[in-house]
């Protein structure tokens, strides 16, 4: 029996028992139930994703982008679409692979966009090895491969709790939680949480309290504001929420 066998890795580009055993357990995913996502996987070849939560294990026939957008949509979060080009614009987050975040948690994606894993980088245990095989072991137990390594993955998870922190200090602008970055996240003491604690851009912020948020809404207005003068008959009027 081979390592990953043994450890019951579940691989987004290769079909195994284990997948078939998620499906047999997951229940449709509604967006409109409210979910703290630990990682959403797409299924190898075929469509859809399991979608992993604290409530458990959910079955969505969408990609992970869609399905976070309708999540988002739903729950009147952050558009993912404005808010990368916003965390673009400010330059201290990096200039791709964009993390999605709400007030109450963030993913972050492992490869493109369009068709990868989304993690969250609060319920990561830690990243391991096992011969060739180099996997991500969340907080819940699910270990999951993974295509990059270790410090590309905490890279990716530092830059996604910064802006979470960001987001989190803006949505308390009237009291306050700490004076770094890493006082508004709930870090577990964890390998990879240990990991994270030390990172540099959850010392301290690199934005004033309440710049995302208010850059965010000037981006948003100038969205739909665009869309109203070139094809105003076009314009999605119940994004407007």
């Amino acid at each position: 029996m081979n390592d990953e066998h043994q450890l019951e890795v579940l691989d987004d580009r290769k079909w195994s028992q284990l997948w078939e055993r998620y499906l047999a357990e997951a229940i449709a995913f509604d967006p409109l139930e409210k979910h703290e996502i630990n990682c959403i996987i797409p299924l190898p070849d075929r469509k859809g994703v399991l979608v992993f939560t604290e409530k458990g294990c959910f079955y969505n026939t969408q990609s992970a982008l869609n399905t976070l957008r309708h999540f988002a949509f739903a729950h009147c979060f952050p558009d993912y679409s404005i808010f990368s080009s916003v965390l673009k614009d400010i330059g201290s987050f990096g200039k791709y692979k964009s993390p999605w975040i709400c007030p109450f948690f963030a993913l972050f994606p492992l490869e493109s966009v369009r068709h990868t894993v989304w993690i969250n980088p609060l319920k990561i245990r830690d990243i391991s090895t096992s011969g060739i095989l180099l996997y991500a072991e969340m907080v819940a137990g699910l270990m999951l491969t993974v295509p990059i390594r270790r410090y590309a993955i905490l890279l990716r998870a530092e830059i996604a709790c910064a802006v979470l922190a960001a987001v989190r200090q803006d949505s308390f602008y009237q009291s306050t939680l700490g004076g770094a970055p890493k006082d508004y996240l709930k870090l577990h003491r964890t390998p990879f949480g240990n990991s994270l604690r030390k990172r540099p851009m959850l010392q301290q912020f690199t934005t004033k309290a309440g710049e995302v948020n208010r850059r965010y809404q000037r981006a948003r207005f100038l969205h739909y504001y665009d869309e109203l003068i070139d094809e105003p008959e076009n314009t999605s009027w119940e994004s407007w929420n």
